[in-house]
């Protein structure tokens, strides 16, 4: 192909309509499309060198992540060092930049309005013995399943290499 790709490209050489192509490559969760199909759609308009921010971030990561639910005691910790609360999470997602928290469970059930930082400890069998400190980069949220994407501040030699052995594990 010559020229600057087009949706409707990507759609021909799929053999689908360039609606449907649209909202796979803009994640629109108003269809259903098999996972088979969103992911030959994202491998197509690769191939062809369609320019889209789903495809074109895809491969700026930081650093691999991996998914996974792995269990972990948290605790809040506010500005002047006291705790602010604590409890448990499950750890959706890691990478070596740091990880995404579902399922937060804490006393207060609340977050503090000032800058705090939040200190990891797993406790299952996956990474047991990891701990980290970490800061809050954003937050997630998709129909309900609100999650903390966290950023790590602190991370001892230990647990970083802990880390990079399970990120290489398949």
């Amino acid at each position: 192909m010559r020229g600057k790709i087009t949706q409707a490209d990507v759609a021909k050489a799929c053999k689908l309509d360039q609606g449907s192509v649209s909202r796979i490559l803009n994640k629109d969760t108003r269809d259903h499309f098999s996972r088979k199909t969103v992911e030959h759609v994202f491998k197509v308009a690769k191939e062809l060198g369609y320019l889209h921010p789903a495809i074109v971030t895809a491969d700026r990561r930081e650093s691999p992540r991996k998914k996974g639910v792995i269990r972990a005691n948290i605790v809040i910790v506010i500005g002047n060092g006291s705790t602010f609360d604590e409890g448990t999470a499950d750890i959706d997602v890691v990478s070596l930049s740091g990880m995404l928290l579902r399922n937060i469970r804490t006393k207060k059930a609340v977050l503090p309005l000032e800058h705090c930082s939040i200190i990891i400890d797993i406790v299952s069998n996956i990474l047991n013995g990891f701990k980290c400190r970490c800061h809050l980069a954003r937050f997630a949220d998709n129909e309900s399943n609100f999650a903390l994407a966290l950023k790590y501040d602190e991370l001892t030699e230990d647990s970083c290499e802990m880390l990079k052995q399970y990120l290489k594990q398949r």
